[in-house]
């Protein structure tokens, strides 16, 4: 079926269910494009019920309503609306006829409208309730965040998600393609037609064309096989990422009835014990990384290009794998996981029938887990960059089981068995794990002080008991998965390895701060696949998770109070900057050899600092301290060096082992003294590379840095543009916080203005902001128009600094 955008040209009016007829009748809707997401453009307070989880933001039930003109010519096809996600529970009328309702958030839905439209102006109506608050344990948003089609199919038509390929590789130069099409005859009529399929390279140029004829009965579906050998393929890999497209058209007497194309990639993958993952034969450790669903400033409003800035940014960054925790993502992100190589593990659910927050999905999975199971997949098939299905996130929490005699409400053996038997009855060409997290007897706690004075609490060790009941109970859970997916257990991976030589592990989920232990650990035991730290990317809510604290009492807490929104536990801030911890991955990932400086604040040095193992030093890359000269600071370098040498204003502060026998890491104690740091890193006595930090002077004047100097006119691209105080040298001035105010004009209009700031209370859909570490971003829209797009900036004691973007 073809599809068209009608994410343009909305209303929406925040409102209780009511009689239909009354809310149409309001005079006081409000125009809105679709992504939106209107929790974002909400204050958060203190007491709202969502309460850190969901970072303090409000709920709200809304309308979103829209015009849907239907000519003659449409009104002799079958039109579908597809839905790639609504957040709360949903509600789908079409002319004040309830078609469809909806629970779950996540996953995309289809929604037959042929028979309930008539020609001129039709009245589609989407009712949303997302104030069952605390519904989530991270931040969600509310409304409709992703895009919204209208599928246009003839008589007989490809129905929506169902042209699948499945690739087959025979040799090195030849590959067999199994595509399958779900086909459906409207018409009332046996009809005789014909299936033409062609196949385009990357570069659109036609390779292969076939033909298969078929019958199908009046309102009768069917699935039609069709096999095509490709001779000369290009594979689909992360360094080479090549991409096919299949287009499939039915034809009747030779006329076109309907058509549907799909991306698709030829590649072999494979888990093998004691060798781990294979693709296309090669041996690969998943450099992973978990991530939610927001696009940080924007909330979860979902742009093709935020989603894949996302990608970019995780491929800049050295990783090779993501993972969508805890729920299918949009396709936009799988498209450019696709386009640009990234191994994707596509998780479907954080809960089964029991809950971890009072509104969560467990309060639907029994009736509807199969059709988001089922749509998913077969939304998602074709996307080569998927290898991995999760059938769910640490449902050992509050799982009612009965770990003694294995019986309860929810026996997660059985449901274990049920949803992977079911995901491998949809797909049996990609592999099926789930994130297993701690058992309820692990409960010996203790608390880690580190040579620097940083306490970690919430640290969990087992003993000789619960290792035994572990593989007990594992052994039993694991039983129908393909990889067994290890949350925060990396201790256990050499003693499993040996107790189950064919068990394949993946760290679905590890700390950052052991970051060092983690890799080391993946690298020597080869049954470990992959490494996914929890998380890549800073995310909203399940605010203060990764903080520190100066406070024990506070630190004891889960989570952080008001107005902590951040969860602060990313190697990426939520403007897509690099934090300290992202450099020292790059060193243990071998893909930085010059030393790092960071420096922990003076007014910091020689105090308890607790935090969890989401967390990290709060170092910083800033050596301005004005009013502290004289005192003592801490400086931190990560280096894979033999040893290092810090010099401070040219004068040494002494030669330091660095590298694996200090995992990497090493301090100084000095006291603060403006001017110049550098450090040099040796190996074999010779220099292997330096770092330099600086003291700069005041911020004078505005830099802006954006993504792209060029970029689509078509709507909805997205133009991101860094705002970073700089002195009058040009050296950016980490520790500037100066309001800034911005204006834009020309073919697009600002969509989201914010910073990193994990404690900010500041709104992110206003034209004004205060830098947090001297930075800001700016994301603009383009409105579908070529031309040019201006971004001027400026702010307190702040020259005033402006940028053109060339719209084409």
């Amino acid at each position: 079926m073809l599809k068209i955008n009608i994410d343009r040209d909305w209303e929406y009016l925040e409102e209780n269910l009511a009689f239909l007829e009354h809310v149409i009748l309001r005079d006081d809707w409000k125009k809105v494009d679709i992504p939106h997401d209107i929790a974002i453009e909400k204050p958060r307070r203190k007491d709202n019920p969502s309460g850190p989880d969901e970072g303090f933001t409000a709920g709200s039930n809304i309308f979103y309503k829209r015009n849907l003109p239907i000519d003659e010519e449409l009104l002799e096809k079958n039109l579908i609306l597809e839905f790639e996600g609504i957040m709360g529970y949903s509600e789908i009328y079409i002319n004040g006829i309830l078609l469809k309702k909806h629970f779950y958030g996540y996953s995309s839905f289809l929604v037959d409208i042929t028979n309930y439209v008539h020609e001129g102006e039709n009245t589609l109506l989407v009712y949303v309730n997302n104030t069952h608050k605390p519904s989530s344990r991270w931040y969600a948003g509310t409304g409709i965040y992703r895009h919204v089609w209208l599928r246009v199919g003839g008589e007989v038509f490809i129905k929506p998600w169902e042209l699948h390929v499945e690739s087959d590789i025979l040799d090195e130069k030849k590959a067999f393609l199994n595509i399958k099409v779900g086909v459906k005859n409207s018409s009332g009529r046996k009809v005789k037609a014909k299936l033409q399929f062609r196949i385009f390279s990357k570069e659109d140029e036609l390779i292969k064309e076939s033909e298969e004829k078929f019958e199908i009965d009046g309102k009768e579906e069917k699935v039609i096989l069709k096999g095509l050998e490709i001779d000369n393929y290009i594979p689909w890999d992360i360094e080479d990422p090549y991409l096919y497209r299949l287009e499939a058209k039915i034809l009747m007497d030779d006329k076109e009835s309907d058509i549907d194309s799909t991306y698709f990639g030829i590649r072999k993958i494979e888990v093998v014990p004691n060798v781990g993952f294979k693709l296309n034969g090669r041996v690969i450790k998943l450099k992973g990384g978990c991530i939610h669903h927001d696009n940080g400033i924007l909330g979860s409003a979902s742009y093709d290009r935020a989603e894949e800035r996302k990608v970019e940014i995780l491929k800049q960054n050295g990783f090779n794998a993501v993972r969508t925790a805890h729920n299918p993502f949009s396709p936009s992100f799988l498209d450019a996981c696709d386009r640009l190589g990234m191994l994707v593990m596509e998780e479907f659910f954080d809960v089964w029938t029991a809950g971890k927050r009072a509104y969560d999905y467990h309060l639907f999975f029994e009736k509807y887990w199969e059709e988001d199971v089922e749509n998913t997949i077969k939304r998602d098939f074709n996307h080569p960059s998927i290898i991995m299905w999760s059938i769910g996130n640490e449902i050992t929490w509050g799982s009612g089981v009965d770990w003694e005699k294995e019986k309860g409400y929810t026996n997660i053996f059985e449901w274990s068995e049920k949803l992977s038997k079911k995901v491998k009855e949809l797909d049996p060409t990609r592999f099926v794990t789930s994130a297993f997290c701690g058992l309820p007897f692990e409960a010996v706690k203790v608390e880690d002080v580190e040579e620097d004075n940083t306490v970690i609490l919430g640290v969990w060790k087992g003993n000789e008991e619960t290792k035994s009941r572990w593989g007990e109970i594992t052994e039993k859970y694991f039983k129908y998965l393909d990889v067994a997916g290890y949350n925060y257990k990396v201790d256990r991976y050499e003693d499993d390895g040996k107790e189950y030589p064919n068990r394949i592990i993946c760290g679905t989920e590890t700390f950052p701060y052991t970051l060092y232990d983690n890799w080391k650990e993946t690298l020597k035991n080869p049954n470990v696949i992959g490494d996914f730290v929890w998380t890549a990317m800073d995310y909203l809510g399940e605010a203060g998770i990764g903080r520190a604290s100066l406070d024990e009492n506070e630190a004891k807490n889960f989570l952080g109070g008001f107005p902590w929104l951040i969860s602060n536990c990313g190697d990426i801030d939520i403007c897509g900057d690099k934090k300290p911890q992202s450099y020292y991955r790059d060193i243990v990932w071998s893909l930085r050899k010059v030393p790092y400086i960071a420096v922990l604040p003076p007014e910091l040095y020689g105090k308890k600092i607790y935090l969890r193992l989401w967390g990290w030093e709060p170092v910083e890359r800033n050596y301005n301290f004005k009013g502290w000269e004289g005192k003592p600071l801490r400086v931190y370098v990560y280096s894979d060096a033999d040893e290092i040498e810090l010099f401070l204003n040219g004068k040494s502060m002494g030669r330091k082992i660095a590298g694996d026998k200090v995992k990497f890491k090493t301090f100084y104690d000095i006291n603060y003294e403006p001017g110049r740091l550098e450090v040099i890193g040796y190996k074999d006595g010779l220099e292997v590379g330096r770092d330099i930090l600086e003291t700069t002077g005041e911020p004078i004047k505005l830099k802006l840095i954006p993504d792209r100097n060029r970029i689509s006119s078509c709507y909805g691209d997205l133009s991101y543009i860094k705002i970073v105080a700089v002195d009058e040298k040009g050296r950016e001035v980490k520790n500037a916080r100066n309001k800034i105010r911005v204006e834009v004009e020309g073919v697009g209009k600002l969509v989201a203005l914010g910073s990193s700031d994990p404690l900010s209370q500041e709104s992110f859909v206003t034209n004004e902001i205060s830098l947090y570490q001297g930075r800001a971003l700016a994301i603009l829209k383009i409105m579908g128009i070529p031309g040019e797009l201006k971004l001027k900036a400026w702010g307190e004691n702040l020259k005033e600094e402006e940028i053109v973007i060339k719209c084409e």
